[in-house]
């Protein structure tokens, strides 16, 4: 391979489906591309394009595993009857980022497709191959040169400004912020403070301040990959029982897909702050009442926390406690029906026109229902809606989980 050209060979694909599971492969085999997962994608509502239907990114995954790993697709190769041709290959940069990988069109499937999926393989491709967006490259290179994807390199220093414990040994948690949480204050001191009502020891690490999914989400799943084992291995060295963190995203990828990445379960119990709480009141250790926050509120509840990190009640119920005048949503947060934000590809620069266009899908469902606070479990989803509140397409507040705790918990 070399930048411009790519050679779809045995090398790419055995090193862009290194991590493939028999129901990764039971998925992208059983998909008959009947387009039904494209009704819940915003992108394809809005562009209508052939290559945003999330099915169409399986079959070229589909048709690269099967050339190589199949005995029909072997021989169709042979034959020059099964091909990427350069035609499908010059939309594959555009309909990759046309994906938040929220997993709507998964869970939309029925035969439960991984689309989502196979969006992040097409980006591994692209970043191997030279094709990549510039910006995601400079994420992956971020991630690779600072351990951080955004560049950040002072955070021990802001960690011990803001009041937190620094590479404290012992200490029951160590809590691992994303990059967005990092540029956050705000969100580093309600943190904090939800931290200091449950009375419980935190550290943050020197070493640690970013989990690794950015990398992983632009292609680059070996640096990806390195970032979490350095999470496990901090965790380890520095003695904690738990590692938390308040980022949708990083929970994702810190307990799920970042294990089935580097094939090794979790050393130790990965949580999310909302169940860290939820845990504490139901053992009757805090008090929960109504927030201080502009009511009537709402939620955008977090894709990759509910719909595929699979935690639905925590969340939900401290909403229900807490959330002045709560509307809340018919729909479970784990939902098909509950449209995507444009997530992390809000820092995509190349995608800033049709990220802008996409984010009316929700901001639409928001408004509807009425909040004029919106409460976010993830900081790309809190820079998406911020977005969308600058770009004049919506006039609600928006709020970060931590400071709706922050203010709804009583010792």
């Amino acid at each position: 391979m070399s930048k411009g050209k790519v050679e779809i060979n045995r090398k790419l694909a055995s090193k862009t489906l290194d991590e493939f599971t028999p129901s990764d492969v039971m998925g992208i085999e059983n998909c008959m591309r009947c387009g039904i997962c494209s009704y819940s994608c915003p992108f394809w509502l809005e562009t209508k394009k052939f290559y945003d239907v999330p099915a169409w990114r399986t079959y070229e995954i589909n048709k690269i595993y099967s050339m190589f790993y199949t005995g029909y697709g072997i021989v169709a190769r042979f034959l020059r009857l099964r091909r990427i041709s350069g035609k499908e290959f010059k939309h594959w940069t555009e309909s990759a980022y046309d994906c938040t990988a929220c997993g709507a069109c998964t869970f939309t499937s029925p035969m439960e497709v991984p689309n989502w999926y196979t969006a992040l393989i097409m980006r591994r491709i692209l970043h191997y191959s030279g094709f990549n967006y510039e910006s995601a490259e400079k994420l992956a290179k971020n991630s690779k040169d600072f351990k951080n994807a955004l560049g950040i390199v002072n955070w021990s220093e802001t960690a011990n400004k803001m009041g937190f414990n620094v590479d404290k040994k012992d200490s029951e948690i160590l809590y691992v912020p994303s990059p967005l949480e990092i540029q956050d204050p705000d969100i580093l001191s309600s943190t904090l403070n939800v931290f200091n009502k449950l009375k419980v020891s935190v550290t943050v690490s020197s070493k640690v301040s970013d989990p690794g999914y950015y990398a992983y989400f632009v292609g680059d799943f070996e640096t990806a990959r390195e970032l979490l084992v350095n999470v496990y291995d901090t965790a380890k060295e520095l003695n904690v029982k738990k590692i938390v963190t308040t980022d949708g995203a990083g929970y994702f990828w810190l307990r799920w897909q970042g294990p089935k990445s580097i094939k090794e379960n979790p050393p130790l119990v990965i949580e999310h702050l909302t169940k860290t709480v939820y845990d504490s009141y139901k053992q009757g250790k805090i008090k929960l009442d109504k927030a201080d926050i502009t009511a009537p509120s709402t939620v955008h509840y977090s894709e990759f926390l509910s719909r595929l990190g699979g935690i639905e009640e925590p969340p939900r119920e401290l909403l229900r406690l807490t959330a002045p005048q709560f509307i809340e949503p018919k729909e479970s947060p784990s939902s098909d029906k509950l449209y995507t934000c444009t997530h992390h590809l809000e820092l995509i620069e190349e995608k800033k026109d049709v990220v802008k266009k996409v984010r009316n899908y929700v901001v639409a469902q928001l408004t509807k229902w009425g909040g004029k606070s919106v409460i976010v479990f993830d900081p790309n989803c809190m820079l998406s809606l911020e977005n969308a509140v600058k770009d004049k397409q919506a006039e609600f507040k928006v709020v970060y989980f931590t400071e709706l705790l922050d203010r709804g918990i009583k010792v």
